[in-house]
């Protein structure tokens, strides 16, 4: 992928799934990228991964920051000097210390996080005034109610255009504050934006789950926690659930072309674009188990994955048709995904 354009790049979340992802794709379309992390050693810990060392960079291709507290006053003030892009991907990190989750904790480390981390970060780069385009990772639940991913919905159809509320609470379970957390972001920006009308446009990327293979996790252990990656490897592991989950998915690569596609300064700005792929109706879970049958019928009989696991889907209407045309890629399917996430673990797991 050629670059679209000179600049500095600086990038939230780079040691997460999608940030890092979206890391890689920035440094091989020719840009120079500033990562913000939370402190030294994760600084160290992206610098280090294979894919980043064998690229070979020099500290004015690649450098790190380090914002320790992303809700402080004017936090990402320094941060973000000299940009000429800001993406970020950074989603808060929970930490409930040794008391149970409450109603007003998730309120307080999902939804307040947010928006304090997301509107801070607007303030900053209205300040860096060199900024030209903010790309910030949401999410599907940012624009869609609720019900539908719990298969309480209608067969209405959503796209990047659609809005939904806030939901106020109180939060009963941390899929519920996590999507309050991106309705209150995706809503807050926006407002922002239309508010202060800023020198710099912005684009939101809202994805369904995000799904493949994670350079950042370098065991079988690791892919079965801190990512959307486990709830599908928990599938193939011969999980067993009743509660139907939304069946809008996405491939990590994809939604890291899209959010480097966004940089080009012919995408009109102050849009959104929803990825979910195959087709309207979105995947159905349990096809994953059919993909493991095909491709790594071996897994089954050593018994590394199940042909066990039980995962009811619900059906959310999703025209990702916008995001194909405009970006000129097609969505990869449900397929892919799990062909390149189940085909790490068992590399991982020594196939």
């Amino acid at each position: 992928m050629a670059a679209v354009s000179s600049g500095l790049v600086v990038l939230t979340g780079a040691t997460g799934f999608v940030g890092f992802k979206t890391l890689i794709f920035s440094l091989k379309a020719g840009y120079s990228v500033r990562i913000v992390v939370r402190s030294d050693s994760k600084g160290h810990g992206v610098l280090e991964a294979s894919s980043i060392k064998a690229m070979n960079l020099g500290s004015e291709r690649l450098s790190y920051f380090v914002v320790p507290d992303i809700i402080a006053p004017r936090a990402y003030d320094d941060a973000v000097k000299g940009a000429t892009y800001v993406i970020h991907c950074a989603s808060p990190i929970p930490s409930f210390g040794d008391a149970p989750p409450t109603a007003e904790l998730y309120d307080k480390f999902f939804v307040q996080t947010a928006r304090k981390a997301t509107i801070g970060l607007l303030e900053s780069i209205r300040r860096a005034s060199t900024v030209k385009r903010v790309v910030i990772t949401s999410s599907i639940a940012g624009n869609i109610p609720l019900k539908y991913f719990v298969g309480q919905g209608d067969d209405k159809v959503f796209d990047a255009e659609s809005r939904t509320t806030l939901d106020p609470g109180p939060y009963d379970i941390e899929f519920q504050a996590y999507s309050a957390s991106k309705v209150a972001a995706l809503n807050a920006s926006e407002s922002w934006m239309e508010e202060n009308n800023p020198s710099f446009d912005l684009i939101s990327i809202l994805p369904g789950w995000v799904f493949g293979r994670d350079e950042l996790c370098t065991t079988a252990a690791d892919l079965k926690t801190g990512s959307t990656n486990s709830v599908l490897l928990g599938l193939l592991k011969g999980s067993q659930s009743d509660d139907p989950l939304m069946g809008n998915t996405s491939f990590v690569d994809d939604v890291a072309q899209v959010h480097i596609g966004a940089l080009d300064p012919k995408i009109e700005g102050n849009q959104a674009f929803i990825l979910s792929s195959d087709g309207i109706n979105g995947a159905k879970w349990e096809d994953a188990i059919k993909v493991v049958k095909q491709y790594f019928p071996q897994a089954l009989v050593d018994g590394r994955l199940k042909s066990t696991g039980k995962q009811p889907t619900a059906v959310v209407r999703v025209d990702a048709g916008k995001t194909e045309k405009t970006f000129g890629i097609r969505l990869r399917s449900f397929e892919e995904q799990v062909k390149s996430l189940a085909g790490q673990y068992l590399e991982l797991t020594g196939y």
